[in-house]
């Protein structure tokens, strides 16, 4: 089960920095094209907050490393300013508002931070980290005495 939780955590990681680019696209059609997106952009916005939330909960039944489980509370953090509290006070205090797109830079960066770190834990399989390692028997870990004279 371990597997799978990493498996689909590994999916949605790689899908969130390409919602967020979506997003981009949306306020770039907004921007260029004369017609409006915003409601695509604010709709899709808040669907994709679903995102993080299941990478967090994908984060501990596939038992990540808390480094991993970290950046990922991290960017459903960063996620809920950007999307909540930034957007919903653009019209009373514009100036934090502002900080709307700066955010969204850095959430994308997190999140292709936590896709790229993925691909490593992914292929792991059901050990969490090196440490996990150490406590195994020496036949497991494949390191016997006989190896590291040869």
């Amino acid at each position: 089960m371990v597997k799978w939780m990493r498996i689909i955590y590994l999916i949605i990681a790689w899908l969130f920095p390409v919602a967020i680019l979506v997003q981009v696209f949306f306020v770039g059609l907004s921007l260029f094209t004369g017609q409006s997106y915003w409601d695509a952009h604010i709709g899709f916005g808040h669907t994709i907050g679903i995102l993080p939330i299941l990478l967090v909960l994908l984060g501990y039944l596939g038992r990540l490393p808390r480094r991993t489980i970290t950046l990922t509370w991290l960017a459903l953090g960063t996620y809920l300013v950007q999307a909540e509290v930034f957007a919903a006070i653009r019209a009373d205090v514009p100036l934090f508002a502002a900080f709307h797109p700066v955010l969204a830079l850095l959430l994308f960066a997190l999140a292709l931070i936590i896709a790229l770190q993925t691909r490593t834990v992914a292929r792991a399989g059901g050990q969490t980290s090196s440490a996990s390692q150490q406590h195994a028997p020496l036949e497991e870990q494949g390191s016997l005495a006989s190896d590291r004279i040869r």
